[in-house]
């Protein structure tokens, strides 16, 4: 039996159509392993960057905390009276120059309350 030309164009388009699936096959896992890869690049990627932004962090704290023990340390160094230095603040020496009774001690400066006092 002889193959009519229908017959013949239908196989060679089904021959064709095979081709062109088992290219299109080849193509997706092509496609499928540069997916993939990518999918690990970025996964790696998103692991450093985790890991960069844990680093920040304990750098940030870290300056922080150094910040604030030095701002304590300096307010502590401010705040301190004067008299835990051994040396007596204005305020002090002129009350005592009020409870003495030394005349215009109002007026005087820290160096002449002292003075006055015979402390200087």
């Amino acid at each position: 039996m002889a193959k009519s030309k229908a017959e013949k164009a239908a196989e060679k388009a089904l021959d064709a159509a095979r081709v062109a699936v088992g290219e299109a096959e080849q193509a997706v896992k092509k496609l499928d392993k540069k997916t993939r890869r990518d999918a690990e690049d970025l996964a790696d990627r998103l692991q450093q960057a985790a890991k960069d932004a844990k680093k920040a962090v304990r750098r940030a704290k870290k300056t922080a905390d150094d910040a604030r023990t030095s701002a304590k340390q300096i307010v502590e160094h401010v705040a301190a009276p004067a008299s835990s230095t051994g040396i007596p603040t204005f305020r002090e020496l002129r009350d005592r120059a009020k409870a003495r009774g030394i005349q215009g001690y109002s007026r005087m400066n820290k160096a002449q309350l002292l003075h006055a006092l015979g402390e200087g």
